[in-house]
């Protein structure tokens, strides 16, 4: 498995692993719409102080992640997933960990923030084993169609 640079022809693999509006939700938020289309992925990459990977194993998409750059020293994770085909293998918690080694790798960040919903515990127990501590931050919640949904901010130092 390795971290590799997102290409556009990945969009349309990775647009095909939300099954439902609310896995869509627990992924992007209102980032984007639902069904989550191509275009918008494409898009989105081209964003400055955003870089898309993919974790990859031969032709295989495995997992991907969104890094932005918050600030000089900090660094988020965002709309992390992993493929239906390799959920409960590790994936995710492969995908985080050489994400990490890849920002250690650029020497300017100190710290690596994220936010994960309450309700995802699969995702809230890899980030947390992996050393993310849950931090007093807002936002702490997000609202989808009438709904409260609860946000855990966490950070681990580098």
């Amino acid at each position: 498995m390795y971290l590799r640079q997102f290409s556009v022809h990945d969009a349309p693999e990775i647009s095909s692993w939300f099954s439902s509006r609310e896995e869509s939700l627990l992924w992007g938020g209102r980032v984007f719409s639902w069904p989550i289309e191509t275009s918008e992925i494409i898009k989105r990459s081209h964003q400055k102080d955003i870089e898309f990977l993919t974790l990859s194993s031969g032709s295989d998409v495995l997992g991907f992640i969104e890094l932005q750059h918050v600030s000089l020293n900090e660094m988020r994770l965002c709309r992390v997933t992993v493929s239906p085909k390799f959920r409960g293998q590790g994936v995710g918690k492969a995908l985080v960990t050489l994400s990490l080694e890849e920002i250690k790798k650029r020497k300017q960040y100190q710290i690596v923030t994220l936010a994960v919903f309450a309700k995802n515990k699969t995702a809230y127990n890899c980030y947390k084993s992996l050393g993310f501590i849950a931090v007093d931050k807002a936002p702490k919640f997000k609202d989808f169609f009438g709904e409260r949904w609860p946000l855990v901010q966490m950070e681990i130092s580098l």
